[in-house]
C-alpha cells in the first residue's frame, strides 16, 4: 500500500512527465538530424574487423539503412538510387577475375628494412619445373629502364645485367625488365617479368626535428568511371570496408564536367581548362602543365614527398590529346616506367573490352599502379609526410561490371595499408572522376545520376579525429551536402596549411569556384549547384519530369542539333565532320522546382524553361544528351555544345580529329557508316 501511494505521488508524476518530454525532444532532434534517411530498423554498421563477407553478399541494403536521399536540403535533393533495381538485375552479371598466367613466379622481389634495399629472388623449384627437371643451365638478367630527356619518356633499356639469387638491387635502379633463359644456343625463354622499385630516400637533415604541428600524409586511390551506385553494386566487400570507423562518404559529391581530364584537373589545380587558358596557359600547349600551380607543388613546398602513377600511358590524364609534362613533376613519377613496360612486355586485352590492356606481362595492368602506390606509402609514411595519387582506368572505364572481378584485389590493397599501419598516419581519399558515361546503365531512369555521382570517400586517422574534432564534425555534416571537385581542391590546400606555422601564408583557393571551401568547414545548408561551380547540365539537385513525345519535343532536339552544326563551323571542322540530323528523340524532360516531385505528372506552362533532351542522330546512330534553355515562343535554344554528353561510344566515329572536346560530337566523313 505504501509503495503504491509513493508511485502516485504528484512529484513523481511531474518527474515522469519531464522524462517523457525530454525523450520526445530527443527523438524529434534525432529525426531532424537524420532527415535524409528512412529507417527500417536500427542496424549497427560494420567495423573493419567484421569484414567477413560472403561471395554473394547481395544486396547490401539488407545490411545498411534504407535511404531516400543522398542529399536533402532546402536547395538540393539528390535521390538515393537502389543499386539492385529489377531493371539493373536483368542484365547485371558479376564477373570472374581473369588471371594473366598460371605459372608461379620464377623471379620475385623483397624489400629489406634492415638495409633499406630491394633484393631479387630466384625460385629454384619453379626453374626446375620450367626446365622439366633436366640439367639444362639457365641465366637470369635484367635491363634497367633509362629515363629519357623529357619527363614523360624513357630512352632505352640498358645492357644486360646478370644476377643470382639474393642480388641486391642498386639504389639508383627504379625499374627493370627481367628475363631468364637457357644457357645453350639458341636460348629458350623461361620467363619474362618487370619490376619497379620505390627506392628509399633518407630524411633530409632539416626534417629530422619534430614539427610543432603534425602533418597528415595524403594518399589518393582512384578508379575511373565508378559511381557510388556502381561501387555498391559491383564491390560490396569494398563498400563494407568503407563503412568502417574513420571513413566518411561524400554523398553529395557531384562531378563538374563530362570526362576525366576536366574533373581531375579541377581537383588538382582549382581551375577549369578554359579559365587556365585565360589566366595562366593553354593546357593544349607544350609546357603548360609544368607552369600550372598543381596541388603537388604545394605539397612539395610543404616538405611532402610526392608520387604519382596511372595506367594506360596513351590515355593518361595529362597526355591523352594533351602534351604531358616536360619536367619530372613529382619525386616518384611512374609514366616513363609504364611506357617502357608497355613497349617490352606481352599484353592481353579482353575480347569484349579491347581498348585497354588487361594484362601487361604476367600481371593485371592495374597491379603495377597500385603496387607502386603501396610501396611508396609503406616506404615513407612512418617517417615523413607524403602525398600520392594512384589511378587506374583499365578495368572500369569501358565495362561497368568488370570492377566486380577486381574487388578482392582492391580490398586487399586497402587491408594491406591498414595492416601496415599506414592508415594511422594518412588521410586517404578513395574516389572516382565520374560514373559510367555510356551503355545500358545510362539508359535507365537513374542513368542521369549514375553518370554524375562519382564515389568519394575520405578517411581520417585516429590522431586527426582526436586533434581536430570540429573538422570531423564538419565532415560528418558535409556527407549529406552538395560538394564538388573544387571543394576537394580546397580541402587538400587546407591539409597543407594545417602543418604550417600559425603565421604561414594562406594558400589560394579554387580559382574557378570562389564560393567553394574546405570540407573541414560546414558547407551551407542552402547550397546550390552554381555555388559549387556545377553547371546545370551536370547538376543532380533538382528533378526533371518526362514530357510525352510530340512534334514540339522533336523541335527542341533539332534546335540543339542546329547549335552542334554551328559548333563545327566555328571550329572549322565542316570538311572533316558530317552535318548532324535527327533520327529520333529518346526522351525529353523539363526541369522543375523542388516542390514538384520527380515523377509528378503536372507540366508547368512557361515561355522559357530548362529541358533535358536525349536523342539519336542519323549519322552512325550517335546518342547525345543535352541540357538546354528553350524558348517555346521563338523556338531558339541556348546550349553550351561542349557540355553536351555523348551517351554511346565515339571511339570509331572521330578518328579524323585530335581535339578532345570535339571528338565527342564529330562523326568523321571517313568514319561514316552506311
Amino acid at each position: 500500500m505504501e509503495s503504491r501511494l509513493r508511485a502516485t505521488h504528484p512529484l513523481y508524476k511531474v518527474f515522469a512527465f519531464c522524462c517523457l518530454l525530454g525523450l520526445l525532444v530527443y527523438l524529434t532532434q534525432r529525426r531532424s538530424d537524420n532527415s535524409d534517411f528512412e529507417f527500417t530498423e536500427s542496424i549497427r554498421l560494420p567495423t573493419t574487423h567484421e569484414l567477413k563477407v560472403e561471395e554473394n553478399d547481395l544486396p547490401l541494403k539488407e545490411h545498411l539503412q534504407t535511404q531516400k536521399y543522398y542529399v536533402k536540403t532546402s536547395k538540393c535533393e539528390i535521390p538515393y538510387v537502389d543499386p539492385f533495381t529489377p531493371e539493373v538485375m536483368e542484365f547485371y552479371k558479376p564477373q570472374t577475375l581473369v588471371t594473366c598466367t598460371n605459372d608461379s613466379d620464377l623471379i620475385s622481389t623483397e624489400y629489406s628494412p634492415k638495409i633499406q634495399r630491394y633484393i631479387l629472388r630466384i625460385d629454384e623449384e619453379v626453374a626446375a619445373d620450367l626446365l622439366n627437371n633436366t640439367d639444362v643451365e639457365y641465366n637470369c638478367f635484367y635491363r634497367e629502364v633509362k629515363y629519357g630527356s623529357e619527363a614523360d619518356t624513357f630512352d632505352k633499356l640498358k645492357a644486360n645485367k646478370y644476377f643470382t639469387d639474393g642480388y641486391v638491387v642498386p639504389i639508383h635502379v627504379e625499374g627493370i625488365v627481367v628475363e631468364c633463359r637457357t644457357a645453350d644456343e639458341p636460348s629458350i625463354l623461361l620467363q619474362k617479368d618487370a619490376f619497379t622499385f620505390v627506392q628509399y630516400q633518407p630524411l633530409p637533415k632539416d626534417m629530422k626535428q619534430k614539427h610543432a604541428v603534425r602533418k597528415p600524409s595524403v594518399i589518393m586511390y582512384g578508379i575511373d568511371s565508378l559511381s557510388r551506385i556502381n561501387l555498391r553494386r559491383t564491390m560490396p566487400k569494398v563498400f563494407k570496408f568503407l563503412q568502417g570507423v574513420g571513413w566518411y562518404e561524400m554523398q553529395g559529391y557531384n562531378k563538374v564536367a563530362d570526362n576525366s581530364f576536366p574533373n581531375i584537373f579541377a581537383m588538382l589545380s582549382g581551375y577549369s581548362a578554359e579559365t587556365a587558358k585565360e589566366q595562366i596557359c593553354d593546357t593544349d600547349s607544350k609546357g603548360c602543365f609544368d607552369k600550372m600551380p598543381m596541388i603537388w607543388k604545394y605539397f612539395k613546398n610543404a616538405s611532402y614527398l610526392t608520387g604519382y602513377a596511372e595506367d594506360e600511358s596513351a590515355l593518361n590524364h595529362f597526355s591523352y590529346c594533351k602534351p604531358g609534362f616536360q619536367k619530372k613533376p613529382m619525386d616518384y613519377y611512374f609514366r616513363p616506367m609504364l611506357k617502357a613496360f608497355e613497349s617490352k612486355l606481352d599484353e592481353y586485352r579482353l575480347p569484349d573490352n579491347d581498348l585497354m590492356r588487361y594484362c601487361m606481362g604476367r600481371r593485371i595492368a592495374n597491379r603495377y599502379i597500385y603496387d607502386y602506390g603501396r610501396m611508396f606509402t609503406k616506404r615513407f609514411v612512418h617517417e615523413r609526410p607524403i602525398w600520392g595519387m594512384f589511378w587506374s582506368s583499365h578495368f572500369s572505364h569501358d565495362d561497368p561490371f568488370l570492377p566486380s572481378a577486381m574487388q578482392d584485389k582492391i580490398l586487399s590493397d586497402l587491408l594491406d595499408l591498414k595492416d601496415a599501419g599506414a592508415l594511422e598516419k594518412t588521410i586517404m581519399i578513395f574516389f572516382a572522376d565520374h560514373g559510367i558515361r555510356w551503355g545500358r546503365l545510362t539508359n535507365l531512369k537513374e542513368g542521369f545520376l549514375e553518370e554524375r555521382l562519382p564515389m568519394m570517400f575520405i578517411y581520417l586517422p585516429p590522431w586527426f579525429r582526436v586533434t581536430y574534432p570540429s573538422y570531423v564534425r564538419a565532415l560528418e555534416i558535409n556527407q549529406h551536402r552538395l560538394c564538388s571537385n573544387f571543394d576537394i581542391h580546397n580541402t587538400l590546400k587546407h591539409i597543407i596549411e594545417m602543418g604550417g606555422t600559425p603565421d604561414g601564408p594562406v594558400l589560394p583557393k579554387s580559382f574557378d569556384c570562389p564560393t567553394c571551401q574546405s570540407l573541414f568547414h560546414v558547407l551551407p545548408e542552402d547550397r546550390t549547384c552554381a555555388q559549387a561551380a556545377i553547371d546545370n547540365h551536370w547538376c543532380t539537385c533538382e528533378p526533371y519530369i518526362p514530357i510525352p513525345d510530340t512534334d514540339w519535343t522533336d523541335q527542341i532536339s533539332r534546335s540543339v542539333i542546329d547549335r552542334m552544326n554551328e559548333y563545327f563551323v566555328a571550329k572549322n571542322l565542316t570538311k572533316l565532320c558530317s552535318n548532324l540530323t535527327l533520327h529520333h528523340v529518346i526522351k525529353t524532360e523539363i526541369k522543375t522546382g523542388l516542390n514538384v516531385k520527380w515523377h509528378d505528372e503536372r507540366l508547368p506552362e512557361v515561355e522559357k524553361a530548362i529541358y533535358r533532351v536525349h536523342f539519336k542522330v542519323n549519322q552512325n546512330s550517335a546518342d547525345f544528351q543535352a541540357t538546354v534553355v528553350y524558348n517555346n515562343v521563338t523556338h531558339i535554344s541556348e546550349v553550351n555544345v561542349e557540355k553536351i554528353s555523348r551517351t554511346n561510344s565515339y571511339r570509331e566515329d572521330s578518328t579524323c580529329i585530335e581535339e578532345k572536346n570535339a571528338k565527342l560530337y564529330c562523326i568523321c566523313f571517313s568514319n561514316l557508316k552506311q
